[in-house]
C-alpha cells in the first residue's frame, strides 16, 4: 500500500511540473537534500538545480517544509534566511527580500557567536533559529514548478 501511494505522489508531482525528487507544494516545488553543506554550498547546490533555499512564506508552508523534514527523517534543515548584511535585518538570499512570515523559537534569533544564517530543526520543535553559516546540514532547495499551476486538493 505504501509503495502504491508513494508511485501515486510521484506521478501527481510529475503531472503537476516538478522534477523527480522534488514535491509540490502550492505553485513551487521543493527538493531536501539530505547532504550536509554550509549555508553558502547548499545556495550553491540548489542555484545549480535552478533553484534557491526556501524562502518561508507563510504558516502552511512552514508547515510544509516541517513535514518534508520529519518524512526524510532529516532533524535539521537550513532555510533561505540570513542578517550577515545588517545585523537584526532577516532577509531571503540572494534577493535580499524581507522576511515578512517568521516562525522564530523562543529567544531566537540570539546572535549568539555570530550567527546569520537560517535553519530549522527538531531540537526547536521546527521553530527557526539562527546558526553559523558554516555548520553543515541539509538544506531546502525550492523553485517554481514547471506548469506554474497550484496543487489541488
Amino acid at each position: 500500500m505504501t509503495m502504491i501511494i508513494g508511485c501515486l505522489l510521484f506521478l501527481l508531482d510529475i503531472a503537476l511540473g516538478c522534477r523527480p525528487g522534488w514535491t509540490s507544494f502550492n505553485t513551487s516545488c521543493y527538493h531536501l537534500s539530505l547532504d550536509k553543506k554550509s549555508w553558502i554550498d547548499g545556495m550553491k547546490m540548489c542555484e545549480i538545480h535552478g533553484a534557491y533555499l526556501v524562502h518561508v512564506n507563510s504558516a502552511s508552508e512552514d508547515n510544509f517544509t516541517t513535514n518534508l523534514l520529519i518524512t526524510h527523517k532529516a532533524d535539521n534543515a537550513w532555510l533561505g534566511g540570513s542578517d550577515w548584511t545588517e545585523e537584526g535585518m532577516w532577509v531571503w538570499e540572494p534577493e535580499g527580500e524581507l522576511i515578512q512570515y517568521s516562525n522564530f523559537a523562543h529567544h531566537q534569533p540570539d546572535n549568539r557567536d555570530g550567527q546569520n544564517c537560517l535553519k530549522k530543526g527538531l531540537s526547536l520543535n521546527y521553530l527557526w533559529n539562527d546558526k553559523d553559516c558554516d555548520q553543515p546540514y541539509p538544506y531546502i532547495c525550492e523553485t517554481t514548478n514547471e506548469d506554474g499551476n497550484p496543487v489541488v486538493g
